[in-house]
């Protein structure tokens, strides 16, 4: 009998237990450095710490803002996220988080994690995402318009496992946000467009122990609070046109570095196009990374034809090669119908069409992950009832990036009690890449997915101390 078990729908012995006694309750903290701010300015914001038994939930945490352009402005597909260039963290003078261009790794993010269900409901109503279009809202001049945006893509809300954030520090976690231009943050006919972030406030929900129950934590814990979390840092690299090789060193010097996304964007910020999520494929053959005399991957990863294999490695990267459930939604350009099935019919006069509706013969989608050099100039238009499918326009938006995994298959990036990236401490880290000599001019971002660890001892410092 021992080698048998009940299933569990007959384990009545085993049932949920009361937790400890605690409160739940929302709070709102305004910045600390003003009411209003423009475009390119810092909002400071500053967590309070004290607060004795009481804890932070980062993964409800959320910023709330106002904005209003001065002129007409047509938001990148991430929405409300593109704002967003910089965000900071510290604490007593120490640094735990410093992510520039913050912005461009959401957008990507949204594009391959988060479904076009995702996009046109919940994301539509909080940011400003649209669900079949590679663009977001439009926003009118001089029109405010209330935004909430989820703090993602920092330690605090990236903890392994999830973890509360103790608010009984003896210093208080200070955000640095600052915020993207006005010409950057999305498209507009004005070559100035600024605009104006009003009644800003962070909201968090807090959870409050009762003091017998803090007292046990303190007494498991010996008062010293580990934190295991990953981060991101960003480097930078310029790729000069028609050249086919990339050599860039990332300047990455971590534990356990487990994967690094590789983004490039049309060198040339203009006003009247799209900077944040056009992304160029910029003629890329192959590439690899070089940490130490040592390939990584041993072989190149190819990039050619529809970049499958490309996609197959960011995939593995983000753990979900065989995740079939897995939104995303990087092919949603737009290409105008042009006849039914057997060739273009003259004169016809279907509508044009997204790419996710397949509603009309003949469903063509957009190429927008394998374009070397999009315009980014505009998302597409659909024509009008009754008008000719010459009126549609077909986007010229690119959505192409890649990653590399570099944690081992002993954790496949999902133990809950092992991390297994590789070490670059002292190390050199190095981008590979091979590129046709047809390579546009591009601004090529990577961002390092790394492991660190916080420690809050209020035992000895009382502050958390940061190690990566």
């Amino acid at each position: 009998m021992d080698s048998e078990a009940f299933a569990e729908s007959l384990a009545y012995p085993q049932v949920k237990k009361r937790a400890v006694a605690s409160r739940s309750f929302r709070v709102k903290i305004n910045p600390s450095n003003g009411n209003t701010f423009n475009s390119g300015s810092t909002i400071n914001i500053d967590l309070p710490g004290n607060l004795a038994g009481q804890y932070y939930n980062s993964n409800q945490m959320y910023l709330k803002f106002s904005i209003t352009p001065t002129a007409d402005l047509r938001l990148d597909r991430g929405g409300a996220l593109s704002f967003i260039k910089r965000i900071q963290i510290q604490t007593a003078g120490a640094q735990i988080y410093d992510l520039n261009n913050w912005n461009v790794l959401a957008t990507a993010l949204m594009d391959t994690d988060s479904t076009s269900e995702y996009k046109a409901n919940g994301g539509s109503i909080m940011m400003g995402t649209l669900g079949d279009q590679l663009q977001g809202e439009q926003l009118t001049a001089g029109t405010p318009r209330i935004f909430c945006v989820p703090l993602i893509l920092n330690p605090l809300a990236l903890t392994t496992p999830h973890r509360l954030i103790p608010a009984f520090s003896l210093s208080s976690i200070q955000f640095k946000i600052t915020l993207e231009s006005g010409v950057v943050a999305g498209k507009s006919d004005a070559d100035n467009n600024t605009y104006t972030a009003k009644d800003v406030e962070l909201v968090s929900l807090m959870t409050e122990l009762s003091p017998g129950a803090q007292a046990q934590i303190d007494q498991l814990t010996g008062r010293k609070y580990n934190i295991l979390a990953t981060s991101y840092i960003n480097s930078q690299a310029n790729l000069v046109a028609t050249n086919t090789g990339l050599t860039a060193n990332l300047g990455v010097s971590v534990s356990s570095l487990e994967r690094i996304f590789v983004i490039h964007r049309n060198h040339t910020t203009e006003f009247n196009c799209f900077n944040l999520g056009n992304r160029a494929k910029a003629s890329l053959k192959q590439f690899q990374f070089l940490i130490n005399s040592e390939n990584y991957p041993q072989r190149p990863i190819e990039v050619s034809g529809q970049s499958a294999e490309a996609y197959a490695e960011m995939l593995i990267a983000d753990h979900a090669l065989v995740d079939f459930k897995k939104g995303g939604s990087v092919n949603n350009g737009f290409e105008p119908h042009n006849g039914l099935v057997g060739g273009p019919v003259a004169g016809a006069t279907t509508a044009g069409f997204s790419a996710l509706s397949g509603t009309c013969p003949g469903l063509a989608k957009s190429a927008c992950f394998t374009i070397d050099t999009p315009a980014g100039t505009t998302a597409g238009t659909v024509a009008a009832s009754g008008a000719a499918n010459a009126d549609a326009v077909a986007s010229n938006i690119g959505t192409f990036l890649c990653a590399c995994e570099f944690e081992s298959g002993l954790s496949d990036g999902k133990s809950s009690h092992i991390y297994s990236g590789i070490s670059t401490i002292a190390s050199t880290v190095q981008y590979i890449g091979t590129y046709a000599n047809t390579s546009p001019s591009c601004a090529v971002d990577f961002f390092s997915q790394y492991t660190l660890l916080m420690t809050l001892d209020m035992a000895g410092s009382g502050v958390f101390a940061v190690s990566v």
